[in-house]
């Protein structure tokens, strides 16, 4: 007969004591940490969860996966390089200007206070020019693109965008590791799969700090019934590592582990269920029988016949 009990870890992390694997961005960790759970028979399975962290809002909204602007101009290949950065409507409008300006390019660029859209007008073109979509997808859908898009003649060489611009940057963060990923988390992006540990919501401006506590008591099934060492991604919503621009960040993970306790039958006492035997009468010693008295001696006979009357009568008054 096999009975369950529960143990449980609480693991303190900061990005400061690992070991970085995308540097600066500080968003890719391995900590050395072996044997936090042995491998053990008797695990039958580990729960885990994040018990709490706290992120600094130290990412950029402009950053190294969004801040190149490809497009093809007399038939060859040119890009604007944007400063990386938090960015306003106004301020993104005159880097995009300065930048194209670098290139001898003059453009005036309009964003709409109604609709939110970017309008592109250029006025030096010796031909048409070409946003390149497909090499600057993550910079062109903030400003607003879907798709390729031409200056040309035809619409007076200038390029309006189909969406608004879009500055709201990361909207949620993914907590993701490897060794110790679930069977209890799903992601619409295939990069992500089952190694989500939490997700928060950035719902504070740049330069606060995101804290998140577990209220909720959500835990997770492990993939592995041990650990051994632990790694640590933070995740953007594009499945993108968040640049943290070194700045440390701190979580709390708490394990639960399941253990199987056997027991022996001599513990079961059994005896114990089944119906109480009828006391038995205490058996009686028999009595002692009382001890015999000697029977007296007879005493010895004191007849005395002299023969002479007169001496025996003296002799029995004595």
């Amino acid at each position: 007969m096999e009975e369950i009990y529960q143990d449980s870890r609480i693991i303190s992390l900061n990005s400061k004591d690992s070991v970085k694997l995308n540097g600066n961005y500080n968003s890719n960790l391995f900590f050395n940490m072996p044997n936090i759970v042995e491998k053990d028979p008797d695990i039958t399975h580990i729960h885990v969860t994040v018990e709490d962290c706290q992120i600094p809002v130290a990412w950029y909204l402009i950053n190294d996966t969004n801040n190149i602007l490809h497009y093809i101009y007399q038939n060859q290949n040119f890009n604007i390089v944007l400063e990386k950065g938090n960015y306003t409507g106004s301020t993104i409008i005159t880097e995009l200007k300065n930048k194209f300006l670098e290139n001898g390019i003059t453009v005036s660029i309009v964003l709409s206070q109604v609709t939110g859209y970017l309008l592109f007008k250029f006025s030096n073109l010796a031909s048409s020019l070409t946003f390149n979509y497909i090499l600057s997808r993550n910079l062109m859908i903030i400003l607003g693109f879907t798709e390729n898009i031409t200056a040309d003649v035809g619409n007076g060489f200038t390029i309006l965008a189909p969406n608004p611009l879009n500055l709201l940057g990361i909207m949620k963060l993914n907590i993701c590791s490897s060794n110790l990923s679930s069977i209890s988390s799903f992601s619409s992006n295939s990069k992500l799969s089952n190694q989500i540990l939490q997700t928060i919501n950035v719902d504070l401006p740049q330069w606060h700090q995101l804290s998140y506590l577990n209220k909720s008591s959500h835990y997770a099934r492990m993939k592995a019934n041990y650990l051994d060492n632990i790694d640590l991604q933070l995740f953007d919503d594009n499945a993108e590592y968040v640049e943290m621009n070194d700045i440390d960040w701190s979580i709390t993970i708490q394990l639960i582990i399941f253990r199987k306790l056997k027991s022996k039958i001599d513990r079961l006492y059994l005896n114990d269920l089944a119906e109480p035997e009828p006391e038995k009468e205490p058996e009686k010693k028999p009595e002692k029988e009382p001890e015999k008295k000697p029977e007296p001696e007879p005493e010895p006979d004191l007849t005395f016949n002299s023969g002479d009357d007169q001496l025996d009568l003296l002799f029995y008054k004595k």
